[in-house]
């Protein structure tokens, strides 16, 4: 299951999308909530989410820096924006520090299903992406002493060296 991480002031907010969403139809679990982007930055390293859903006007640490924070700190995780906000500035601002999805309020279910699906897909490809190129950098480091055998026989066998 790929984890999600809550964060909106307003604890009304944060039940519904919680309660509304049936979440491990999608292959994500609630993870935790956060009041603010502070607190749910205290609670990254023990929850570890892949995605990150916040709002943009919270008090101490707003939505906009919680994602430049993520962004610099945690590159793959995915954050979503909902807000009622419709202002440009913070739409730039969320582009700037990687945000996956920016959504107004009041977002539909359907919205959410479908971000849900393409987030988890998104998700899921670049975490095998990942594991190939794992894969691959173990390969090319367990071939690394044939090459090197078969490179000095050949020297000493007067043959062209590739």
């Amino acid at each position: 299951m790929l984890k999600v991480l809550l964060v909106d002031d307003e604890e009304e907010v944060r039940q519904g999308i919680r309660d509304r969403i049936d979440w491990a139809s999608f292959g994500f679990e609630i993870a935790g909530e956060a009041e603010n982007g502070r607190e749910a930055l205290n609670f990254f390293d023990d929850c570890l989410p892949d995605v990150v859903v916040t709002d943009i006007n919270m008090p101490f640490m707003d939505g906009i820096e919680l994602a430049a924070e993520i962004n610099e700190i945690y590159p793959t995780v995915k954050v979503v924006i909902l807000t009622g906000f419709d202002d440009f500035k913070f739409a730039q601002a969320a582009i700037k520090y990687g945000v996956s999805d920016y959504i107004l309020k009041p977002v539909l279910p359907k919205d959410i299903n479908d971000l849900l699906s393409k987030l988890r897909d998104r998700i899921v490809s670049e975490k095998e992406e990942m594991q190939n190129i794992e894969k691959l950098q173990e390969h090319y480091l367990d071939s690394i002493p044939l090459l090197r055998e078969n490179f000095l026989v050949n020297l000493i066998l007067g043959k062209p060296v590739p």
